[in-house]
């Protein structure tokens, strides 16, 4: 608990320090109160860290109520998602870029930022650097991946750039490969400084060159259709420098002792099992999936809650529960409300009033469909994954499909699968261990590669749907994948509506790309426009039909 206590006042060190720094001269330094002296960096780092895996706020607002649905992973049990997802919210829609930009309690970019000016130059800090670069590689992934343009070179910095520049999306790309790249090629060997103040690897400084080389890779494979030669140049480079391929590697934050009433708690898990218990429902489409191939990690990736599908606890489930047999997805987009005007009642009738409203009846549809899991997904203590062998030997796969990289694409393909399998083993809870050496076992994971067999006719749309599934509670980075490879192929949103004009702002389409804040036309207005302009956009209005630069229609 000491890691999580240190950084959950990480953020408040610096704003101490900005607010002591013109109370007292040099000559005048309390060495009983922060000041520029004896600010603990590490823990700002590990603050940093923290916080870019997001907070409960964006990933209850833009991970589920929004992308989750849009990623037909998750349907909406309750009115206030399914309004959610039909309708606008500035604040919904930009809590990431609240989260970790605007700063605040949270803000990881101003923190990030702050400890690699500190370290720069620093031989003592050397390892620390070029580790902080790494983070900042994927805190500006994640959020250009969703906006496009945004605030780079000048971010974080208020006592530098108060109104910063938005970068263009394409050289962000290039600096971030070329980032990563340099700080591989600079981390030594051994155990960094920071040690363990640093939640993912505690300082092991191999772990995270592979870490640093799969980011790369990941950040590469965007470029795969609009700059292919760049993309092949890097991906090739991340693979021969070395990348994770095995599960014990993944790069993830565990939350040992971790509890939904603070932010020590892995923030999927917070939302389902305790701010928002009994809301989250898996969609039909992901269900379809899974289903059609007889996929054995159903039992771990939802349950069925017959008694306590509003509990608080995080794993009050019968195993049997969990059994393939008993469940029952939710068909995404509509409302559970009859009274809605997108009421899933109007579109599939065997969804009456019994079903929709009658908690005590036996057909209640919260005691018969299926939620994610509490024993894994719903568990606080849980780990949240970052970058894994699973995504990155499926990554590797496209690779040697295009013929970027040598090795077998049914090789990787195979490999990536057994690791999104082998991934469900990190899952701490007792229930989770046993449903894990229950149903995943060697002769399971043996025989689903062998019911479904790499395909080089279908290689992109299967190796990009395996992505999709192993992604599941990763919204952000299932959003962004979907719209690169275009698979799987997901249904329009609630294309059946015949009332779809008054039903919110989105359109029957998948929105491709989050806006902006609004407040940014207030704070930041002429970098805002600009921004805008080299979009083609006058307002955010019409946002959901426009697509970050590296996606494109082919």
């Amino acid at each position: 608990m000491k890691k999580y206590i240190f950084k959950t006042f990480a953020a408040l060190f610096m704003g101490t320090m900005v607010a002591s720094c013109g109370d007292f001269g040099d000559t005048n330094i309390d060495p009983e109160h922060l000041n520029e002296g004896n600010v603990p960096y590490t823990m700002v780092f590990t603050n940093a860290q923290h916080q870019a895996l997001g907070s409960d706020w964006d990933i209850w607002r833009a991970g589920l109520i929004y992308l989750s649905q849009w990623n037909q992973h998750i349907a909406a049990g309750g009115w206030w998602w399914s309004y959610g997802i039909n309708a606008y919210s500035d604040g919904y829609a930009a809590s990431l870029w609240g989260s970790l930009l605007s700063g605040g309690n949270r803000g990881a970019v101003r923190d990030i930022q702050t400890v690699i000016a500190k370290w720069k130059d620093d031989p003592a800090n050397e390892q620390n650097y070029q580790i902080a670069r790494i983070v900042r590689a994927y805190i500006f992934q994640r959020l250009t991946d969703l906006h496009g343009d945004i605030p780079y070179s000048q971010a974080g910095q208020p006592n530098d750039f108060s109104y910063p520049v938005y970068d263009k999306q394409e050289d962000i790309y290039n600096d971030l490969l070329n980032e990563l790249d340099d700080a591989q090629s600079k981390l030594g060997t051994g155990i960094a400084s920071m040690g363990d103040q640093d939640l993912y690897y505690g300082g092991d400084v191999s772990k995270w060159k592979k870490y640093a080389n799969s980011l790369m890779l990941r950040v590469a494979m965007r470029l795969s259709k609009v700059n292919p030669t760049k993309a092949q140049e890097y991906v090739a480079k991340a693979y021969n420098n070395g990348v994770i391929t095995a599960t014990e590697d993944n790069c993830l934050l565990n939350h040992a002792g971790g509890s939904t009433t603070n932010d020590s708690s892995e923030p999927y898990a917070k939302i389902i099992v305790h701010e928002d218990p009994g809301v989250a429902f898996i969609n039909e489409t992901f269900m379809d999936v899974l289903t059609s191939t007889n996929d054995p990690r159903i039992p771990l990736i939802m349950c069925v809650y017959p008694t306590d599908y509003d509990t608080k606890d995080v794993d009050p489930a019968i195993a049997a529960n969990s059994a393939p047999e008993k469940q029952k997805a939710l068909p995404g987009f509509y409302s559970m409300s009859p009274s809605s005007d997108y009421a899933i009642s109007k579109y599939y009738p065997e969804y009456t009033e019994d079903v929709l409203l009658n908690t005590d009846s036996p057909n209640f549809y919260k005691r018969t469909h299926s939620q994610p899991n509490r024993s894994t997904y719903g568990d606080p203590t849980g780990p949240t994954f970052i970058c894994t062998a699973a995504q990155t030997n499926l990554l590797l796969a496209e690779a040697a499909y295009r013929g970027w990289i040598s090795g077998s694409a049914e090789e990787f393909y195979k490999a990536g699968v057994r690791c999104a399998m082998e991934q469900f083993s990190q899952y701490p809870s007792t229930n989770a261990k046993n449903l894990y050496n229950t149903y995943l076992t060697e002769s399971a994971v043996s025989a689903y590669l062998a019911a479904n067999p790499f395909d080089s006719s279908k290689a992109l749309e299967q190796i990009n749907t395996q992505y999709w599934i192993t992604c599941f509670f990763d919204e952000y980075e299932t959003f962004a994948n979907w719209r690169r490879s275009g698979y799987p192929d997901l249904k329009e949103k609630c294309s059946a509506h015949d009332n779809w004009a008054q039903l919110g702002q989105y359109g029957p389409a998948i929105v491709r790309r989050m806006p902006y804040p609004s407040s940014e036309l207030q704070i930041n207005t002429a970098n805002y426009q600009e921004a805008l302009g080299r979009m083609g956009l006058s307002s955010e209005s019409d946002f959901n039909n426009t697509r970050v630069w590296w996606d494109v229609e082919k």
